[in-house]
């Protein structure tokens, strides 16, 4: 009996034990009624998660922004379109996720370049289409202003366009518009029609639309014409003269800017000069107007200078024949009113153009005439206290007073007025032994002096000079 009833107790065991195994999970029920999983693999994502990588979501780094701002600066800097188109191709090839730092940038000088810059990043990479996520922002959507009868205000844009100062763009348009003017006068068309295009593109609606494109067209088939004038040009005197230490004072003698035009065309060409008042040709000046000292401080800037030919008539050329005119220029004071008072001795670089009233063939026909370019010059400017005429008739011995005077920067500007056949006997004053008893002011001057006469030595100190000299004093 005993044995029968622990057998039965093991059975009993056995079943119970079964019944617990085979019974299904049930499933907990949720809020809303649904059923959930009451485990869930640890591999396991939500289904409607999305793989988030899109890098245009991604804030700049403090590295990022570094290299855009730098960018940004060098546009700004930019003297030459060559340099502000690479710069502008740079700052496009940044991407998408440097569109709200480009939209932050509130420089008056570059508000055109930055939509310029805004909408290729827009096109290329198909920024704000349909479905598409937007650019990360850093800021949290607004709440739009709700009116007490509770409608919503919210402000009406035009299609296709952004909100900006429309009277501020408009004259940036005009100052864009004066600049490819300047271009062509100068010269360069293609830089004019870029400037004229990019401009357009950004406001095709502006006010000045028909100006730009009149102003695309001319340069387009001026830049198509033959080359049928050539020009080259001389500067006398080749070193100026402040007359008076006082803002805006002219020279003490006018710039003489002789220009030399040559038909190179097999056809004889008529040049209307001048025939009155609003009717005359214009020699256009691009100036850069540096400004020096013996310590090696320079100050550089750049303008326009237009000066009309106000004189003459009509010329004929035949081909091969030459003409020359003399342009006067009297100071440089729309460009730097107080260069007179610096003293400082200036180096101004001329680049110009001849744009021609008019001119007509063989026939009498108008035709296309390039503006007529000539090639670059230079001309120095002393202050008007420095005895200009001294100094070039014996350099030396101005040389000499500056050294016994220790004044520094008339030596630095004397040995620009060194001469081949005085060089030997300079380079003897300069590196002599009295050199070391010199003040640390003289010390630079003479350095400095000897790199201009010898062009050499930008970097060398008195020890390296003297041991250049010990060998090529003889070749001077």
């Amino acid at each position: 009996m005993p044995a029968l009833t622990s057998r039965l107790l093991a059975c009993i065991c056995l079943f119970f034990v079964a019944a617990c195994a085979s019974q299904p999970a049930v499933p907990t029920a949720s809020d809303d009624g649904s059923f959930v999983a009451a485990e869930v693999a640890p591999d396991a994502g939500p289904a409607d998660a999305p793989a988030n990588n899109n890098d245009r979501l991604k804030p700049l780094t403090t590295d990022e922004e570094a290299q855009g701002a730098l960018l940004v600066n060098k546009l700004d800097t930019a003297e030459d379109q060559v340099t502000r188109e690479s710069v502008l191709g740079e700052l496009v090839a940044l991407g998408p996720r440097y569109l709200e730092f480009f939209r932050s940038i509130d420089r008056d000088s570059l508000v055109l370049d930055m939509m310029y810059v805004v909408r290729r990043i827009e096109r290329e990479h198909n920024v704000g289409n349909p479905g598409e996520q937007p650019a990360y922002t850093g800021k949290e959507p607004t709440t739009p202003a709700i009116k007490g009868s509770g409608e919503i205000q919210t402000r009406r844009y035009e299609p296709g366009t952004e909100e900006y100062d429309r009277e501020s763009v408009e004259r940036f348009m005009a100052e864009r518009l004066s600049q490819a003017q300047l271009m062509m006068d100068g010269g360069n068309h293609s830089g004019a029609v870029k400037i004229a295009e990019a401009a357009i593109t950004l406001m095709p609606e502006t006010r000045l639309r028909t100006d730009f494109d009149a102003l695309i067209l001319r340069a387009k088939g001026e830049s198509q014409a033959d080359l049928i004038i050539a020009g080259t040009m001389s500067l006398q005197p080749s070193h100026l003269h402040y007359s008076k230490d006082e803002k805006g004072a002219p020279f003490a003698a006018p710039l003489l800017i002789q220009c030399f035009l040559k038909n190179v065309s097999s056809k004889a060409i008529t040049l209307r000069l001048y025939e009155g008042e609003g009717k005359e040709s214009i020699l256009q000046l691009s100036i850069t107007y540096e400004q020096l000292d013996y310590q090696g401080n320079v100050m550089s800037q750049r303008g326009n200078v237009r000066l009309p030919i106000n004189a003459g008539d009509s010329i004929i050329l035949q081909p091969n024949e030459s003409y020359s005119m003399d342009v006067p220029l009297e100071s440089l004071a729309s460009l730097d009113a107080d260069a007179p008072l610096k003293y400082a001795l200036g180096n101004v670089r001329i680049d110009a153009a001849l744009r021609v009233y008019g001119a007509l063939d063989d026939d009498g026909n108008g035709m296309i005439l390039r503006p007529i370019q000539f090639p670059t010059r230079d001309v120095l400017i002393y202050p008007a206290k420095y005895d200009l005429s001294e100094s070039t008739n014996r350099p030396l011995t101005s040389m000499r007073k500056s050294l016994d005077d220790g004044a520094a920067q008339d030596l630095y500007m004397t040995a620009h007025l060194v001469g081949t056949r005085e060089r030997r006997s300079a380079g003897d004053i300069l590196l002599g032994e009295e050199f070391e008893e010199s003040t640390l002011a003289m010390k630079r001057a003479r350095l400095k002096a000897l790199t201009i006469i010898f062009k050499t030595g930008a970097n060398w100190d008195i020890k390296q000079w003297r041991s250049w000299w010990q060998e090529n004093r003889l070749k001077q």
